[in-house]
């Protein structure tokens, strides 16, 4: 039996489906089969390339400079948010505008402090401080510093294993969390996941919900000066229907479909592995090592601390969707991502892509030098040169043709591997000296 499929049996006797009254949750036993059972299937896994990649996916296809159409999503709507931004201040600092706003949307009285006193009788107020709040300077605040600035980032990587909190200071000068990045207060934010992604789109969601009311009021207030402010007005409503077809896409393209979801759940075992694993080992995780051993220590303390059966309930669901990681081919990519995981040279021909060391060679091996790196391979797994007339069974068209050939191949590949390459017992021709154990063709 699969390691995944022992832990989520495992879990599926220790939380039976019917609901467990939160007095008798068994938090030890869960926190036992999180170390025990969860992640021994998690490490077995986690050194196959394609749970890798998945794993990966959010730190390498969301970041700036990424070449993947989710990064140039990103792209647009950051950049819409800063024109609507900067359009929708240009039109408060008209001067009618301005007056109908502030006409409009007067500050608002709201009990600020009161003192009460409790009686058998009755509820007595003794005293009420009343305050003013001021939404339009609130709101008009924030489309300014929107429009003063020119990058906006709305991806983290070092959202990873937990959102990244954001401490501004008020007016007063004074630090205060903001709520809309904390676990325990928002609903779209699941004990584990996908944080990069749905601190992404928390962060596009609320430029979107200030500039769809700040859109909303100016509106009124144009409206009430009987003037059209065509061009202004023109540019705002292109940029903003260009803005919401990239929010809705950007929601559909990060959210919907299996991708993702598989995505979410490597991502989950991912931080349970690096929570309760004994030594776990992430070294392919592209996140610093400061940072990530900061980040393990953190997430540890925090899902041991509010371990509840949510969390575990996405933890089994994640382990249950290893075996769509692969699919119809699982039992060749087990082979194929066994020998990547050993080290050896792997060479998958359909494909064209090599491996060494646990890593991808090169995206640019093809042509003659893929034809090189192939006969070395086949040649090497029977202690054999590769000669001029594997290469060129036609005849090459110059005595330095074998040479070229391994020059150009050998800029592609790593030095511990090309260092094994020696010239052979035949001139022009050459021997890749590697066990053959170590050396793998699909």
């Amino acid at each position: 039996m699969d390691s995944w499929k022992l832990a989520v049996r495992r879990y599926q006797d220790i939380v039976p489906e019917a609901d467990i009254p939160r007095i008798n949750f068994p938090r030890e036993k869960l926190l036992a089969w999180l170390r025990n059972e969860a992640c021994p299937a998690v490490e077995e896994y986690s050194q196959r390339l394609r749970f890798q990649e998945y794993a990966n996916w959010p730190l390498i296809a969301l970041n700036p400079g990424a070449d993947t159409p989710e990064r140039q999503l990103i792209d647009s709507l950051e950049q819409g948010i800063l024109k609507c931004a900067k359009t929708l201040s240009q039109l408060t600092k008209e001067e009618l505008i301005g007056k109908n706003l502030e006409d409009q949307n007067q500050p608002q009285s709201y009990v600020r402090e009161e003192t009460v006193e409790i009686t058998a009788e009755r509820t007595t107020c003794v005293k009420r401080i009343i305050g003013k709040s001021n939404e339009l300077e609130i709101v008009l605040s924030q489309v300014e510093y929107l429009s003063l600035i020119s990058d906006l980032s709305l991806v983290n990587s070092s959202d990873y294993f937990a959102p990244v909190q954001e401490i501004p200071k008020d007016v007063d000068g004074k630090k205060v969390q903001r709520g809309e990045l904390i676990i325990a207060f928002n609903y779209e934010l699941d004990p584990v996941g996908n944080y990069m992604i749905r601190c992404l789109l928390e962060r596009a969601r609320q430029w979107y919900e200030l500039l769809s009311k700040t859109r909303c009021m100016i509106k009124k207030a144009i409206e009430a000066t009987g003037r059209p402010y065509q061009q202004l007005v023109d540019q705002l409503e292109n940029e903003w229907k260009n803005l919401e077809a990239d929010w809705s896409e950007c929601q559909h393209l990060l959210k919907s479909g299996k991708k993702n979801r598989l995505i979410n759940s490597a991502v989950i075992l991912t931080q349970i592995y690096a929570a309760f694993g004994l030594k776990p080992e992430l070294h392919w995780l592209s996140l610093p090592d400061k940072f990530l051993n900061h980040e393990i220590e953190s997430i540890r303390n925090r899902l041991t601390a509010f371990l509840n059966k949510e969390t575990t309930d996405r933890i089994a669901h994640a382990l249950g969707d290893l075996k769509n990681l692969y699919g119809k081919d699982e039992q060749q990519t087990d082979v194929v991502e066994e020998a990547i995981a050993n080290g050896d040279l792997v060479l998958i021909s359909k494909s064209k892509k090599a491996y060494w060391e646990k890593k991808k060679i090169s995206d640019q091996i093809s042509g003659r030098r893929w034809d090189l790196l192939l006969l070395l391979a086949k040649k090497a797994k029977r202690r054999a040169c590769v000669r001029e007339h594997d290469l060129f069974p036609e005849g090459s068209s110059s005595l330095s043709a074998m040479a070229t050939s391994w020059s150009r191949l050998n800029e592609r590949l790593p030095e511990s591997l090309w260092t094994l390459v020696k010239n052979g017992v035949e001139p022009r021709s050459y021997i890749l000296r590697l066990d053959s154990a170590q050396i793998h063709i699909f």
